[in-house]
């Protein structure tokens, strides 16, 4: 249960480690949001491929070795998920961010001249440095590959690893145990988090020194570091896995206990058994035959309560996909955390709440054994409170920035304008500066007319702005209304890099909370969900249910879940980063879009899998989950067994 537990911490921490690194990698290698839920599909195809098969052979076979092998497989992943920054470097454009590389971009200790590359006000309009190796097709397809071999690992974790538990326990003590193995796996995250802001709080290149801070939006951190740490994480962890048995021991006095035997050869009989789920060992040689396997997939697709219930994850699953792949980004948007921030803070405080409910969920089962309709209505329950926390976070945001130029009622950005016609910013990317005095954010410091900066502790300052002076008040659209409002400022004015930072009161406090709480509530039920798949069937079909329910989740949630938010995500873009006629990444959201279109597909997605829960309740009201009332037949044919296996020793 430790190292079984310590694994999923650990496969948990990669997991998270990577959603924390999302949009660095996204900034880095040019890549939408779309893409990437592409890139994420690599580990839910892997399952899908291979889930069924490795479950129906993996599952009567020697498990840990099957399980120690997926870790193997893990690890590898995470290698070749650093492998593009070791291909490609830090690129271009964070190079020209260190003191080492300063000069070579036109930049000396404290101003920025005009310049063919500099960002500031000019006459001449600046040609497009074109660099098609900062926009490859081979990161993402490394990244997609790394996906791929990582669901390797992940179904075998899963299918094989949880079912080898319970069959090597009591019953009535599998809430418990699954609790504690899944408490232990979401430490992982938070951990993961940790993880993920250490390395983000590094310059993408340790050994350059740059010229910003870490709060500047055009910071990026040492994404692929984690990687390397992890990947030997599990190498080890694997080799600590395939050294257990295909059988765990018997419990010989148990054995005697139930069956008193005089024979003095009960010492070997540790050689002939296995185990069926309550500790007892009986021998069994049968293996899975590929000539069974379509009868036996027919068995699960025949078993209703099997697979509403997975259906019913799916949905859920599908709600959640949203924030499980682009939590970080969500962050950032509404409430312009840095990604270091949105970890470190979000993270730890949600995953900690998760691990108490399968503490608690997990005490509470094997203790009281709830019958079947409470413990399936409790699922009920959360799906309801899941459904008005994600319509909750509709109305949960800072003030919107207000950009220069943008138009919330005709969706519009026009950012040239009478005062900046001259100063060449048509081929500049978007690099917010900040008129602190009237919390105008303009696109660019070209955009505000600056023709100075000064960079003092990696904090960049522009002066001598030509569109902060005004002599009469000036309408300016306004992003958060449709009203307008005016402002006037005197020649001289001084910008500092980044947006404005806005008003969010109490919001991300309250946004905390309420994930916190839905967190709790999610972990609480899920201990639920896995015993039914394990009882609603054989307990020679337990590993090939697990199997099937990681197929349907993965081809119906996992895959579709971050392409659907990806694009619901880039619907909601206001400004594309683009290269030589290149699309690249999005630097500017329309946050009331992007809020209202995410949570509101969220809580429908989840409110099926209410509905779904609802059914489950209904079919499921007289499931045994327990045993207990078979206990004492189960034991009486143990020893029966154990019996006629003595007497076939003594003839022979």
């Amino acid at each position: 249960m430790t190292v079984y537990g310590v694994l999923g911490a650990v496969q948990a921490m990669a997991y998270v480690y990577f959603i924390s690194t999302l949009t660095t990698i996204e900034k880095r290698f040019g890549i939408q949001s779309k893409t990437t839920g592409f890139m994420l599909s690599g580990n839910e195809i892997s399952q899908i491929l291979f889930s069924l098969v490795l479950t129906y052979y993996g599952g009567q076979r020697n498990r840990p070795v099957w399980i120690a092998w997926g870790v193997t497989f893990s690890a590898v992943s995470c290698f070749v998920l650093a492998l593009p920054h070791f291909l490609y470097g830090a690129g271009t454009s964070a190079l020209a961010l260190t003191e080492e590389y300063k000069d070579i971009f036109g930049l000396n200790e404290t101003q920025i001249e005009i310049k063919e590359k500099s960002e500031l006000c000019s006459k001449e309009i600046s040609p497009r440095d074109c660099t098609p190796k900062d926009y490859s097709v081979v990161p993402p397809l490394l990244v997609f590959m790394s996906q791929f071999i990582l669901g390797i690992g992940t179904t075998l974790y899963f299918s094989l690893g949880q079912t080898y538990i319970d069959d090597n326990s009591k019953k009535t003590n599998t809430p418990m145990i699954l609790g504690t193995t899944m408490a232990l796996r979401t430490i992982g995250p938070s951990i993961g988090f940790v993880i993920g802001y250490l390395c983000l709080s590094i310059y993408i290149d340790p050994r350059l020194t740059p010229i910003i801070g870490r709060k500047d939006p055009r910071w990026l951190g040492a994404w692929w570091l984690g990687w390397i740490v992890l990947g030997s994480m599990m190498f080890i962890l694997a080799v600590l896995l395939g050294m257990f048995p295909k059988k765990l021991r018997p419990n010989l006095n148990k054995i005697d206990n139930v069956c008193p035997m005089t024979d003095q050869s009960s010492q070997h009989r540790t050689s002939d058994v296995n185990s069926n789920g309550t500790g007892l060992l009986i021998k069994d040689d049968k293996m899975p035959k590929l000539k069974d396997f379509p009868t036996a997939l027919m068995r699960l697709l025949k078993n209703k309560l099997l697979v509403i219930n997975i259906f019913s994850g799916v949905f859920y699953i599908l709600g959640a996909s949203g924030y499980i792949t682009y939590m970080t980004k969500y962050m950032e948007i509404q409430f312009q955390r840095t990604s270091a921030s949105a970890n470190i803070v979000l993270g730890p405080v949600i995953l900690l709440s998760m691990v108490f409910g399968f503490l608690i969920s997990g005490y509470v089962i094997s203790r009281y054994k709830p019958r079947p309709t409470y413990l399936l209505g409790w699922n009920v329950v959360v799906g309801i409170c899941f459904v008005i926390g994600e319509f909750a976070y509709i109305f949960i945001s800072c003030e919107a920035p207000n950009l220069v130029g943008y138009d919330m009622v005709t969706k519009n950005l026009q950012t040239i304008n009478d005062c900046n016609a001259n100063c060449g910013c048509d081929n500049l990317k978007y690099s917010p500066v900040c008129l602190e005095a009237a919390r105008l954010t303009f696109y660019s410091p070209c955009h505000a007319g600056c023709r100075t900066v000064h960079v003092e502790d990696k904090v960049s300052t522009y002066g001598n702005c030509s569109c902060t002076t005004f002599n009469n008040p000036v309408t300016i659209p306004a992003l958060h209304n449709e009203s307008k409002y005016e402002y006037e400022t005197s020649g001289g004015s001084v910008m500092k890099g980044g947006t404005c930072k806005t008003y969010c009161g109490y919001n991300y406090i309250i946004f905390v909370i309420i994930s916190c709480i839905m967190q709790w509530l999610g972990s609480s039920g899920k201990i639920g969900n896995i015993l039914v798949n394990y009882r609603a069937v054989a307990p020679e079909d337990k590993s090939f249910a697990q199997g099937l329910a990681l197929l349907l989740i993965s081809l119906m949630a996992f895959i579709p879940g971050p392409i659907l938010f990806g694009y619901i995500i880039d619907s909601s873009c206001l400004i594309w980063e683009e290269n030589c006629g290149v699309k690249g990444s999005c630097t500017f959201y329309d946050r009331d879009s992007f809020r209202h279109y995410m949570n509101g597909t969220a809580a429908s997605l989840t409110l099926i899998g209410v509905v779904l829960d609802v059914i489950v309740c209904y079919l499921g009201r007289d499931l045994s989950l327990y045993d207990e009332e078979n206990e004492f037949e189960e034991r009486n044919n143990i020893c029966t067994k154990i019996k006629r296996v003595n007497a076939d020793e003594k003839i022979r």
